[in-house]
């Protein structure tokens, strides 16, 4: 008898360590990272999530610059804080590529003039290649709190544009804001455009704390 009672206490323990709110962001994050968006949707609630995720994928340069980034992505789970009995808040700590230092690079090379080695003009997207391919690029740290819902099928990320936007290294924010890059003041985060992978709503993850399921 007191063997059956450890076998499950030990199932229990087992059991539970291979799930909740921080297995669910891992999950989400590792299946993101490895650009298998399929997986990382059945880690979310947004029922487009996959779909949006691969609709911006229209040519080489947007391929060459979501995987470089997805691929660079270095997370940390800092802390977990239950809100409820079907809520719980994950804040990571994300690195990755620093997007604004890219464009500023980029514009710095595109007002100086940038040649290849036969001596013809580079093209945007050829400098942007050149800039993400560089051993040398800037990468940023952020944090972001991802709400985790408990569900039927099990914890799923009730994913934000905030979120996105720190995985993508504040790709969105500097594409909202090229008219101040180089400000020291931070840009303030923005709502995702609509093309390119971009998806989940549009709150800040204390405006989600409260909502039901």
């Amino acid at each position: 008898m007191r063997k059956v009672l450890l076998g499950m206490l030990m199932f229990l323990f087992v059991a539970s360590c291979g799930s909740g709110p921080n297995k669910a962001v891992s999950k989400f994050i590792d299946n993101i990272k490895a650009e298998k968006f399929d997986e990382a949707a059945k880690y979310t609630t947004d029922e487009n999530f996959k779909e949006n995720m691969k609709a911006g994928y229209n040519n080489e340069i947007q391929q060459f610059l979501f995987k470089t980034l997805l691929e660079n992505i270095e997370y940390k789970i800092i802390k977990t804080e239950k809100q409820d009995d079907e809520t719980s808040i994950v804040t990571v700590e994300i690195k990755t590529v620093d997007m604004q230092k890219i464009f500023l690079q980029l514009f710095k090379r595109l007002t100086k003039g940038t040649f290849s080695k036969d001596g013809k003009s580079l093209t945007i997207e050829e400098i942007m290649r050149e800039e993400l391919e560089s051993k040398n690029k800037e990468k940023t740290k952020n944090v972001t709190q991802f709400v985790v819902k408990k569900t039927e099928d099990g914890e799923k990320v009730v994913v934000t544009a905030e979120n996105i936007d720190i995985m993508l290294g504040k790709l969105n924010t500097t594409l909202s804001n090229l008219n101040t890059l180089g400000n020291t003041k931070d840009e303030t985060a923005v709502e995702l455009p609509e093309t390119g992978p971009s998806t989940g709503v549009s709150q800040k993850p204390e405006e989600l704390r409260n909502q039901k399921k």
